[in-house]
């Protein structure tokens, strides 16, 4: 989201607009000409960032399996888009029952630690565990629900380009002139003006596409920019607070200028889960 100005050892301006735009265009690509191509390029993200949190998480001493959570990814997105809801939280609870069991086996084989100290320590990792399916999978399968819509593309991309300018729009103006912090707890870079910028873009974006796109009243371009921009913040900050509490200050260096594929997920995955309530709530499919 919003920045302040640069430092020594900040990201590449340059690298970050670039791989912005290489991204932006696959998106479009994939939700303009097939729609189905979206859920491949959607499973392939969330599959990097459950190996970068997950690797933050091992470094910090929860114990995740890495390999158990790619596979299940993978699976969670075509299931959900061809099998609805039923195939989403079915995949979902097996995912984590099959963590859960890969861990107590894994313990089991060790036989290094009491018992007391196995199961203290088996309680946390199946925690932490649960955390990233929730938070990575899970989540992001409720944008292939709003896909799997006879206008889900339209709806995707109501809320994708909103909040990818949320997010452009408070990093270049907080860079620049950015000078009131609003979070220097969790995230000592995210100022005033940058939120400004976002709130700016977000409402603008919104409405045109709600009007032009989706063919909806304006002042639903205004709901549809509340709830993204409420999300988009949120998400933002609760990634700058996990961070902060595993001691990192971007999950991997996969995409330059950008940190990690967390780094740019961070935002998206709350925004599509809103999305998704927004449009069955208000415009529920007959």
């Amino acid at each position: 989201m919003s920045q302040t100005q640069s430092a020594p050892g900040e990201r590449s301006l340059s690298k970050s607009i670039f791989y912005g735009l290489l991204l932006g265009f696959a998106f479009l690509g994939s939700i303009l000409f097939v729609k189905a191509l979206l859920f491949v390029l959607l499973a392939a993200a969330v599959a990097a960032g459950a190996w970068e949190l997950s690797t933050a998480l091992r470094k910090a001493g929860w114990y995740v399996p890495r390999v158990p959570v790619i596979f299940g990814t993978l699976a969670i997105m075509p299931a959900t888009f061809f099998g609805g809801a039923v195939w989403q939280w079915g995949i979902t609870a097996a995912m984590i029952f099959f963590l859960v069991l890969w861990r107590t086996v894994h313990l089991l084989w060790e036989r290094r630690e009491s018992i007391t100290q196995s199961f203290t320590k088996s309680i946390r990792d199946f925690s932490a565990s649960a955390f990233v399916v929730i938070y990575l999978p899970l989540t992001a399968s409720f944008t292939i629900l709003l896909l799997a819509r006879d206008d889900g593309a339209a709806w995707v991309i109501q809320f994708v380009v909103p909040t990818a300018l949320i997010d452009t729009f408070g990093y270049l103006v907080g860079r620049k002139f950015g000078k009131t912090r609003i979070a220097p707890g969790v995230s000592p870079k995210k100022s005033l003006e940058g939120l400004f910028a976002s709130i700016f873009a977000g409402v603008t974006s919104s409405v045109l596409l709600m009007v032009f796109v989706l063919k909806h009243d304006w002042y639903f371009g205004l709901l549809s920019a509340g709830v993204i921009l409420l999300a988009a913040v949120f998400g933002d900050l609760a990634e700058s607070l996990i961070k902060r509490d595993l001691g990192v200050k971007d999950m991997s260096t996969w995409l330059p200028g950008h940190g990690g594929m967390m780094d740019r997920l961070d935002s998206m995955l709350p925004a599509g889960l809103v999305m998704y309530l927004f449009a069955t709530l208000l415009f529920p499919m007959s």
